[in-house]
């Protein structure tokens, strides 16, 4: 065994840590999920039906597949985002589905009738409305989480450890 003053001593072998992990109720991962899916197929019929326009020979195919690919070129970065849970981009998500929502009550007031449209624009909204009430509901559970970290438990204090 050596003396020597100048080297320190060997170290204590170390506890192992307990990984802490944050648990998020379903209530707040449902409505993110749904939001990024429903981001995720609405990005995938805008991309097979600008598909089906290009391959169409209609006269104004391609202006609307155009648009139709535009649409998918916004949708699919939103679905990422939200998959992330970036506040920011479900706050423009919100903005843009009722944008949506308020072209389709724009039409039906100028008396062209789309359902589809309507209920398309209505259910994009209420999933915004819901995926970005659970993005900043998750940011808060986490905030606080960081906040008041778990303290030790009480089953690892060595006066409760029962000798065999």
């Amino acid at each position: 065994m050596d003396q020597d003053p100048y080297h320190a001593t060997k170290p204590l072998p170390a506890r192992p840590v307990e990984s802490w992990v944050i648990e998020v109720p379903v209530s707040i991962t449902r409505p993110i999920k749904y939001m990024w899916l429903l981001l995720a197929v609405l990005s995938a019929i805008s991309a097979v039906a600008a598909l089906v326009l290009l391959l169409g020979n209609q006269p104004y195919g391609t202006f609307l597949a155009a648009g139709l690919g535009i649409t998918t070129c916004i949708y699919v970065p939103l679905a990422v985002g939200i998959y992330k849970r970036i506040p920011l981009v479900a706050v423009g998500t919100l903005v843009i589905s009722v944008i949506g929502l308020l072209g389709a009550f724009l039409r039906i007031a100028q008396g062209d009738v789309s359902v589809p449209a309507l209920v398309v624009s209505g259910v994009m909204t209420f999933v915004s409305v819901r995926g970005t009430i659970a993005i900043y509901a998750f940011h808060r559970l986490v905030a606080d989480a960081r906040r008041r970290p778990p303290g030790p438990r009480l089953s690892d204090d060595p006066a409760f450890k029962q000798e065999a």
